[in-house]
């Protein structure tokens, strides 16, 4: 049989489409997230991971590779998540998870490492950083600096991806060039901007509700999430609920998170300093440094500008000898690089335009911030003591 030009065109494009939907019919099942850590306690740890298919929900750890304990969570869904509880504190445990689809298909992670909380008198570490929106690159040296420190646990304030709403950067961004240090080491993270509130973030994270603001206690440390893109004004749910939460927090040490910055000497972010006088920060985060001095919170972590900025402490908005509350910057996390104004603030204490993460210590009533350039120089160290 022969066909003309046109339809020989025709047939081959329609077996192109037949195979193509043949290939989709038969696409292995993959982990295309994860597997993850997040919120740890003493006796629990949460692990997730997402398929790219509908799959079974199942989990191990234990003591030993050849001793995993296997639990199981809900099947039929493409995210997963699983919570090891029972578990001793400041304990180390080795983790697997696995799923299965309808097909009899399996897909299963490496054997990776986990340790849950220490107790209240135990040292811990923790890393800190943010906006790891854009720049796989430089995302993925971050995550693999802060890995290499072992901390216990990491804090991001915000901006984990460019565009919240597209699916794909948690995916194939986030989720892939920080799995060296996510698979290993639970995050706590907050929203930014740029997260844009999407419904991704609160499928991929399993936190206290309603998740967009939410404490989180590690040995002698209480951490307080806030989502700066909602209303902080002094009748609002945050501010109620943070002066609550602060009033009733015994902890030694006790820091703020969220996304956007109240002190920053940021060249454009407020105010265009080749044009005009810059702000400062935003200024209507300010009048949550009321809170911070009535209940004694140390430090108010941020991200949002993307560079490093440590602020003297703070009290009515002028640096102080003693007391007071330290507000940082550490935005430098792998997305685009900004400067400070060409004028000094009069509350920096130090500003740095690079890519960075710093390392927190805490022993009892010492806490000491190392911050580490993408090459791994240390550029600044803070050490407080009580």
């Amino acid at each position: 049989m022969r066909y003309s030009r046109n339809r020989l065109m025709l047939v081959l494009v329609s077996l192109s489409l037949l195979a193509t939907a043949g290939a989709r019919c038969e696409e292995e099942l993959e982990i295309i997230a994860g597997p993850y850590l997040q919120y740890p306690t003493e006796t629990s740890m949460t692990v997730g991971w997402e398929t790219n298919q509908p799959a079974s929900t199942e989990a191990g750890q234990g003591k030993s590779t050849d001793a995993l304990t296997w639990v199981t969570g809900d099947t039929g869904a493409t995210f997963h998540t699983v919570v090891f509880d029972m578990l001793e504190p400041g304990g180390n445990y080795f983790y697997q998870v696995r799923s299965r689809n309808d097909a009899g298909a399996q897909v299963e992670s490496d054997v990776l490492t986990f340790q849950t909380a220490v107790t209240a008198d135990a040292p811990f570490s923790f890393v800190v950083l943010s906006d790891t929106q854009s720049n796989p690159a430089n995302v993925a040296k971050q995550a693999e600096l802060c890995w290499n420190q072992r901390p216990h646990f990491t804090l991001l304030t915000g901006d984990l991806v460019s565009k919240g709403t597209e699916k794909d950067l948690w995916n194939h961004h986030f989720f892939r060039n920080m799995y060296h240090l996510l698979s290993r080491v639970p995050l706590v993270p907050c929203l930014g901007n740029h997260d844009e509130d999407a419904p991704a973030y609160y499928s991929y994270f399993t936190l206290p509700d309603p998740e967009y603001y939410y404490t989180f206690s590690y040995g002698n440390l209480d951490v307080f999430i806030v989502d700066s893109q909602r209303p902080l004004t002094k009748e609002s749910e945050q501010y109620l609920w943070l002066d609550s939460v602060l009033g009733t927090s015994k902890a030694t040490w006790k820091i703020v998170a969220m996304h956007k910055a109240a002190y920053s000497s940021d060249e454009d972010d407020y105010g265009d300093t080749t044009l005009t006088r810059s702000m400062r920060g935003d200024i209507k985060l300010r009048g949550l440094s009321n809170l911070y001095e009535k209940h004694k919170v140390d430090i108010v972590w941020c991200g949002h500008i993307h560079s490093y900025e440590r602020t003297h402490p703070m009290v009515q908005g002028k640096p102080v000898h003693e007391g007071g509350v330290i507000y940082m910057v550490t935005g430098g996390g792998g997305g685009g690089l900004e400067k400070a104004a060409p004028w000094r603030s009069p509350f920096t204490a130090k500003v740095y335009s690079g890519h960075h993460y710093c390392l927190v210590n805490v022993f009892g009533p010492t806490l000491r911030i190392e911050s580490y350039t993408a090459e791994g120089s240390l550029f600044d160290l803070l050490e407080l003591r009580k």
